[in-house]
């Protein structure tokens, strides 16, 4: 174990978590300051997730010519003082401007960590530290909505929610000139030769897995992002009612997570992706046409997905691993700009509801490609199969 890489991916991916998470409790708020409909104000998320797939394209590069550390200090900076404009810019298009960068430094912040800790973690463990990474994120998204409701009860403005959150990435920036990173972040130089071969060997199963990631990441994020929105809209609650379903939505994220970095659930990744997508399927359903709180457990069901297929891919790409993960960002991100504009679009043409029930169809087609993924790549599965620390 490398505690230093462990310990810096896990603060930088609970300062992604807060940042991209308080958003969606201040988005009516937002749409009331600047007096925008639904499918303007979802350009805010949009433009974040554009960002966010440039960064991921651009890390690419830049892992390649400069150490990892360096690149996460630059990242924290640019995120401290995007969320600083953000709580005083005076129109939406200055909104929309700083959206862009905070996506682009989030994109950093979100990448970085998932290589740093499969880097730190002998294989046996890895999924279990992931997990661990993941909760991280499931715990900042936890205190997101309460920062955001607290702050917006004590000072009776969303702006200062920015301000305060900016603290988090000050933290960080400060953590990563500790004596401990001092000689550790090393760059490592690749050949254009090597990456021409990785990227003819890696591409097309690379952006497989990233893609069927993508469309569960979908459904997690226009949950949460929406799911605000919703009980306000739907169900008739204000803005700290609506607040505390988002909260337990990452409540039942982080437990989830944390049962799976506590129990080595030794279960193939194909068995164990299909449970999470069916019931997250059957919950979304049952909180729209039933009880609402189901719309909130699916933080709970949908909380293994990501931890065990980025295991999956450390596993399949572990000469490749900054593409692999660099990829699997990008589509993320270009995914996200997809589903934000057609959810905001639905939501002004139709209704909130229909907005939440799109969700079916990403778990739909990410349940497909988690299916198909051993046919398509046969010889790559074969392989796998040769090597028992493949289970998961």
């Amino acid at each position: 174990m490398i505690w230093p890489f462990i310990i810096l991916s896990y603060t930088c991916l609970f300062v992604f978590g807060l940042t991209d998470n308080v958003r969606g409790p201040l988005f009516p708020e937002i749409l009331k300051q600047f007096q925008i409909s639904d499918s303007v104000g979802s350009l805010m998320f949009a433009l974040s997730n554009i960002s966010g797939f440039i960064s991921s394209v651009v890390s690419r590069r830049l892992l390649h010519r400069f150490d990892r550390l360096s690149v996460i200090q630059a990242g924290a900076v640019g995120l401290i003082l995007s969320l600083w404009v953000l709580a005083i810019t005076p129109n939406f298009s200055l909104f929309l401007c700083f959206s862009f960068t905070t996506g682009f430094c989030l994109g950093i912040l979100g990448l970085l960590p998932n290589i740093l800790v499969t880097l730190g973690t002998p294989p046996h463990r890895q999924q279990q530290m992931l997990s661990g990474l993941h909760m991280m994120y499931g715990l900042a998204s936890l205190f997101a909505p309460m920062l955001a409701a607290s702050v917006q009860h004590v000072t009776g403005n969303w702006r200062w929610t920015f301000a305060a959150v900016s603290l988090a990435p000050l933290s960080l920036l400060i953590y990563t000139f500790h004596k401990s990173h001092r000689f550790l972040h090393t760059k490592t130089p690749v050949s254009k030769e090597t990456l021409l071969h990785n990227r003819k060997k890696y591409l097309k199963p690379q952006l497989f897995l990233a893609l069927m990631l993508s469309f569960a990441v979908a459904t997690e994020i226009l949950i949460s992002s929406r799911l605000a929105l919703y009980m306000q809209r739907a169900r008739n609650l204000d803005m700290e009612a609506a607040s505390l379903y988002v909260t337990s939505f990452f409540i039942c994220m982080m437990f989830g997570r944390l049962l799976f970095a506590v129990i080595p659930i030794r279960r193939s990744p194909a068995f164990l992706l299909t449970l999470s997508l069916i019931s997250t399927g059957i919950a979304l359903l049952g909180g729209v046409f039933g009880h609402a709180s189901l719309l909130a457990f699916i933080g709970f069901t949908i909380a293994p997905f990501y931890p065990l297929t980025v295991s999956w891919i450390s596993f399949e790409f572990p000469d490749d691993l900054d593409t692999a993960v660099t990829y699997m960002m990008s589509i993320d991100s270009f995914m996200l700009i997809i589903m934000h504009i057609l959810v905001g679009r639905l939501t002004d043409l139709f209704s909130i509801q229909y907005a939440i029930l799109f969700g079916l169809v990403f778990v739909i087609l990410s349940l497909i490609m988690v299916h198909t993924y051993q046919f398509v790549f046969k010889d790559r599965v074969k392989k796998a199969a040769q090597h028992p620390s493949q289970v998961v």
